[in-house]
């Protein structure tokens, strides 16, 4: 019994992961973007809004570490918000990384990823498998995400 429990829980976390990247959200221009695009290195994917605190101060962070670790890891932001605020404030922070844009299909992927209070800032960060590695609701220090980058980026 115990043996079948994990096995289900396996092909459970692995259905996830597979769900994430079956999905697509518009980009800034309104084109549908495929999630399995970035699929084959680590992605780390942080829902978002222009509104949020939080989300305002680990975006240069995010940024940073983006640039930092160029070609070895993909950073994605999924903003729930309006479009047009978030290309203002896309071009205002100088953000360095695809940008989709969603309403409640986008909340429907974050609970999906494990969010069900639906609280923002929330990061799921997946390894070049497609594997979620972990998940964090609020603000992410970037010291503990440089952690799973060096881990993720080896």
């Amino acid at each position: 019994m115990k043996h079948w429990l994990i096995a289900f829980s396996f092909i459970s976390a692995l259905a996830q992961a597979e769900g994430i990247f079956t999905a697509q959200l518009p980009d800034l221009k309104n084109n549908a973007q495929s999630f399995a695009q970035w699929k084959g290195k680590p992605v780390i994917m942080n829902y978002w809004a222009t509104w949020c605190s939080p989300c305002r101060e680990e975006i240069p962070e995010f940024i940073a570490l983006q640039k930092k670790y160029a070609g070895k890891v993909q950073f994605i932001g999924i903003a729930i918000d309006d479009a047009k605020d978030v290309s203002t404030f896309s071009k205002q922070y100088g953000i360095n990384y695809p940008i989709l844009v969603g309403d409640a299909n986008a909340m429907e992927l974050m609970r999906k990823e494990g969010n069900q209070l639906g609280g923002l800032p929330f990061t799921a960060i997946y390894n070049a498998k497609g594997e979620r590695v972990a998940i964090e609701l609020g603000r992410l220090k970037k010291e503990k995400l440089e952690g799973y980058l060096k881990e993720l980026s080896k």
